[in-house]
């Protein structure tokens, strides 16, 4: 009963100046939304004149913040509506924090207001729309934004991976002074890949005593969604996982293309007559996986 009290008194004294002056006075529309970069609107309170804030969704009025609170001579509270009058405590031009918590736990969760203290331009009535955002968005949004730049690192580490060249793959992917190295065409047991792509041929490259490296012949399906290799795997039949670099990938997959993919071996290299399994993803979590890869001695 005290709040309609509060806001019947408000309405009465509302009427009357708007009564004296002869005109309506003009209603405040803003929107708020989760857009972190927006501005925080600036609404002008009058001291001993009224502001009404109307919200199309339900805030907690429990948990509004405002500032100065106590030098106002009147305040009242709903879920759908907030009324001040400020005192003559008030001197133009302060600046003064509103904040309240919408109930429904919907984006954006918040809305803040700036109250500029102002006699002669205060706001007697301002409507709020609320632009409202879904978690899931933000969720999809995310995702997209992880691939994005799950995408550009790949980017990065094919063009200039952190520490050294890849001089060596890019050779590996021209057969460049196939004097100085070792080739081997490998006939894997198996290839599963995503159905975007396809693996057409796969080698074995050495350079005797100095590194080993993996090169396969990929292609893209017709109409398929771009691949291009950010990670690698490769193991062998007992589980020991085995260092290798970064994949390097000559161009994406994409629209029926085709691409050259080296994946150089590191550290201790596997040298005896097992088969290995080299699994390759994307930042999509699209898979290749190519079963049986020898790496016995030539």
């Amino acid at each position: 009963m005290f709040i309609w009290g509060v806001m019947m008194a408000l309405g009465a004294e509302a009427s009357g100046l708007e009564a004296a002056s002869g005109s309506l006075a003009p209603v405040r529309r803003i929107e708020v939304s989760a857009d972190a970069r927006a501005p925080v609107p600036e609404i002008h309170i009058a001291p001993g004149r009224s502001t009404t804030f109307f919200f199309d969704a339900r805030v907690r009025p429990d948990e509004v913040v405002l500032e100065g609170r106590e030098r106002f001579e009147r305040l009242g509270l709903s879920e759908d509506h907030l009324a001040l009058i400020p005192s003559s405590l008030f001197r133009d031009g302060e600046r003064l924090l509103l904040e309240l918590r919408f109930r429904d736990g919907a984006a954006p969760e918040r809305a803040a207001f700036i109250l500029v203290v102002d006699a002669a331009r205060g706001e007697p009535q301002v409507e709020v729309f609320r632009a409202v955002r879904s978690v899931e968005s933000y969720r999809l949004e995310v995702q997209e934004l992880k691939a994005r730049v799950a995408q550009l690192q790949a980017e990065l580490t094919r063009q200039r991976p952190e520490g050294r060249s890849r001089a060596i793959e890019s050779a590996v992917a021209e057969m460049e002074d196939r004097d100085a190295m070792v080739l081997m065409r490998l006939s894997p047991l198996k290839v599963v890949a995503h159905p975007d792509i396809t693996v057409v041929q796969a080698w074995r490259v050495e350079a005797r005593g100095l590194w080993k490296s993996l090169r396969l012949e990929m292609r893209a399906r017709k109409g398929g969604a771009e691949w291009v290799a950010t990670g690698a795997s490769l193991s062998d039949e007992g589980g020991r996982v085995f260092d290798v670099a970064a994949p390097w990938q000559s161009a994406p997959l994409v629209d029926g293309n085709g691409a050259i993919l080296v994946v150089l071996v590191n550290g201790a290299t596997p040298a005896d007559s097992r088969r290995y399994v080299l699994k390759l993803w994307d930042d999509r979590g699209r898979t290749a996986t190519v079963e049986g890869l020898t790496f016995k001695p030539l």
